[in-house]
């Protein structure tokens, strides 16, 4: 969520540097469809952090210019939430980023697990930003996530143990935790592990064990890797939400 409420249409613009801002493109087309006109009050964001609030001020076939009122830079929400997930086959990719932006990730990375079996095409990465910048504009999420080149699993989690972050492996196991019960107090980063459908190899449990991931579990059920990842996630936000409350 956001500091600061923003209640107009919420439209995106790489460059935020004027008192007037070009819309052209996919953003020009939208101000149309929602039937946008002169004098009507709007919202820009650029993906990292930064904002203006002014009201359309021309509108042509081709360009929308926006006459700026106000602007400011929103500060990341603390702490940072990076999914280090299995890529799902087809088109559940897209649902789970969706549904991860909108659920506060700040850092996606495709990660090669043994029994992995999707791999990320020659534009996936275009058409994720997109999916994920989409997503921001629904949630009023004001940083895109970022997208990270594809990574080995044990590589990606020995990085971020050497950072410091919070490590924790979605995985069924018997000695798993039940999600609920983690302790978040001081996390600074939190990355979150999801394995592919197939389930982590004997070795890469040893390997995550030696790094001193915790392994979490989300109940009885074998979940799709988005469904395990979104439900990651949201009761990661919800502890945070909790934390965050019983300090106030």
């Amino acid at each position: 969520m956001t500091e600061r409420a923003i209640t107009q249409p919420l439209f995106y613009c790489a460059a935020l540097n004027d008192d007037d801002i070009v819309l052209t493109g996919d953003e020009a087309r939208h101000v149309a469809v929602q039937r946008l006109r002169a004098g009507d009050a709007i919202a820009v964001f650029d993906g990292c952090g930064q904002v203006a609030r002014g009201r359309v001020h021309a509108i042509s076939r081709s360009a929308v210019r926006v006459t700026v009122e106000e602007r400011w830079r929103e500060p990341r929400s603390a702490p940072e939430l990076e999914l280090y997930c299995a890529l799902p086959k087809g088109d559940r990719a897209g649902v789970l980023l969706d549904m991860a932006t909108q659920l506060g990730m700040a850092r996606f990375t495709p990660v090669r697990w043994h029994r992995s079996v999707a791999v990320a095409g020659e534009r996936s990465q275009e058409r994720w930003h997109r999916i994920c910048l989409e997503a921001c504009k629904q949630s009023r999420r004001l940083y895109v996530p970022e997208i990270a080149p594809p990574a080995a699993a044990e590589a990606a989690a020995a990085a971020v143990r050497e950072r410091g972050d919070y490590l924790f492996v979605a995985h069924p196991g018997m000695d798993a935790r039940p999600a609920l019960s983690l302790d978040l107090d001081g996390a600074g980063r939190i990355a979150l592990f999801v394995g592919p459908e197939g389930g982590l190899t004997e070795d890469e449990v040893a390997a995550l064990r030696g790094l001193n991931a915790q392994f979490v579990h989300l109940g009885r059920a074998i979940l799709r890797i988005e469904t395990a990842a979104v439900a990651l996630l949201a009761v990661t936000n919800a502890l945070l939400a909790t934390t965050t409350v019983g300090k106030r």
